[in-house]
């Protein structure tokens, strides 16, 4: 694990994809695991939430070689050039809501190349950087489909109420909503707020 969170931090520098990271760090745990019964260690791996976020990041990455986010860019760079506080501020709320219908990951994996064409355009983008971060960071908590975290727990909740026959065990996507959403509008109020009083030191991250 260790191993891997540092290829992971430098990957980049190393020239590395993501993926090899991942794959290297599969075949040193392959061979330290030659007892291992792999069927069952597959058998207890959630396909279904694999197949889920397998599926979303397609998506994704179909809508960004469409470059309909390079077109919506283009429509964003005259205000954030006019209005750099207030796209802050609506970038801000707007990443907490879509992290929170679709997950965090996937769309800013979809927000970072509107971002970087904007730079390209000769806008000051550091505070909407910060903006993105802070706003995925708490649209995450808002609903169950905020975060990959979020997802799996409701999964391993709901298959342990399954397993025990009690319902109690189960963090339904209900409950969730109504215990997320406040949490996620409380702190966006605050980032908000935050955001406004130290806008200059954001810009000159």
């Amino acid at each position: 694990m260790f191993i891997m969170l540092v290829l992971f931090i430098f990957h980049r520098s190393l020239g590395w994809d993501a993926w090899m990271v991942a794959t290297i760090g599969l075949v040193i745990i392959l061979f330290f695991a030659k007892k291992t019964d792999m069927d069952a260690a597959f058998g207890k791996v959630e396909l279904t939430l694999l197949a889920f976020f397998m599926a979303l990041f397609v998506i994704v990455g179909g809508v960004e070689h469409t470059h309909f986010l390079s077109y919506l860019g283009s429509f964003i760079e005259p205000y954030v050039k006019s209005n750099l506080l207030g796209s802050t501020i609506m970038l801000l709320w707007f990443s907490a809501i879509m992290s929170a219908m679709i997950d965090n990951i996937p769309f800013t994996a979809a927000m970072v190349p509107i971002i970087l064409g904007l730079e390209s355009q000769g806008a000051n983008v550091t505070p909407l950087w910060w903006a993105l971060a802070v706003g995925v960071g708490m649209g995450g908590n808002g609903t169950h489909l905020g975060s990959t975290a979020n997802v799996y727990i409701v999964t391993i909740s709901e298959r342990l109420a399954k397993e025990k026959n009690d319902p109690s065990l189960a963090i339904t996507p209900g409950l969730w909503f109504r215990k997320g959403t406040p949490t996620m509008i409380a702190t966006l109020i605050t980032s908000s707020i935050l955001m406004w009083i130290f806008f200059d030191y954001f810009t000159e991250l």
